[in-house]
């Protein structure tokens, strides 16, 4: 039967409300990393309800991310797992968006204070597409020659999530700290590239092949650059740095640097 219950009404009407009605903004005025986390938060609560052209959330949104004509980034988790504080008041938040066939892609928000945090820019590793095909091509088949496995191997820990290859490093540490001694035995203080099919250091090339990685290089101030894949200068990979003095984290080039070990550091560049 139905009811004419002004209470009951009233809670209803409020509650279908909570549910299409857009959250209000409010500026975050707190600089440390629990303001920038608040921020991001709510810049995901307006996406959730497909809300980022109203203005209220325009109004967290400056520079380059308020030019993009989208009511929603997708599915993504509530709140980022992760907020660094760069110099220059600018801070970078990690979270996960979830797209076809289950997959898990880290992105990166960047964010500027001056007053209050606003939100500037978005990132995740590009040009991912071919190698999801690639991966889901090898992946769909009955077996594998010696070549598809090496060549599935290097896809999959391309695509791995940012915690999925923190957890590789930890098991694969030791054997790529025997390839930064032996690189570095070999190249002495020169700088130094081979790729894994190169046969100048066959050495180097094995252990490479071994740990599914594409490459890798000596920088002018002695880092060493792992690099698992990607597409043109859209690559994930790891660093060694023996003075702990990885790249800076900025949206055009290192997208993404974290320490995950004691000299080691993830990287994603765009």
């Amino acid at each position: 039967m139905l009811t004419h219950n002004p209470a009951i009404l009233l809670l209803s009407f409020l509650f279908a409300c909570s549910l299409t009605s857009p959250p209000v903004s409010v500026e975050i005025k707190d600089a440390s990393v629990e303001g920038a986390r608040a921020a991001i938060v709510q810049l995901i609560e307006f996406s959730n309800k497909q809300a980022l052209q109203t203005e209220p959330a325009r109004k967290l949104l400056i520079g380059e991310i308020a030019q993009l004509n989208i009511s929603t980034f997708g599915k993504i988790t509530d709140a980022p797992d992760k907020v660094l504080l760069l110099e220059k008041n600018r801070a970078v938040a990690r979270v996960q968006l979830f797209g076809n066939n289950n997959h898990v892609t880290d992105v990166y928000f960047y964010l500027q204070y001056d007053g209050s945090w606003k939100i500037s820019e978005v990132r995740l590793l590009a040009l991912t597409g071919m190698i999801e095909q690639s991966y889901l091509a090898l992946q769909s088949k009955q077996s594998l020659n010696d070549e598809e496995k090496d060549d599935f191997a290097n896809l999959k820990l391309t695509l791995a999530t940012d915690k999925e290859l923190a957890v590789w490093l930890a098991e694969n540490r030791k054997s790529l700290e025997q390839l930064y001694e032996l690189v570095r035995a070999k190249s002495g203080k020169e700088q130094f590239y081979i790729r894994s099919e190169d046969a100048k250091f066959p050495e180097v090339t094995k252990l490479l092949k071994n740990l599914h990685l594409t490459g890798l290089s000596i920088e002018p101030n002695g880092n060493v650059e792992m690099v698992i894949g990607g597409v043109m200068d859209n690559v994930v990979g790891f660093i060694y740095s023996p003075t702990n003095n990885p790249p800076a984290i900025n949206p055009s080039s290192y997208i993404w640097v974290e320490e995950v070990a004691a000299r080691w550091y993830l990287f994603r560049t765009t």
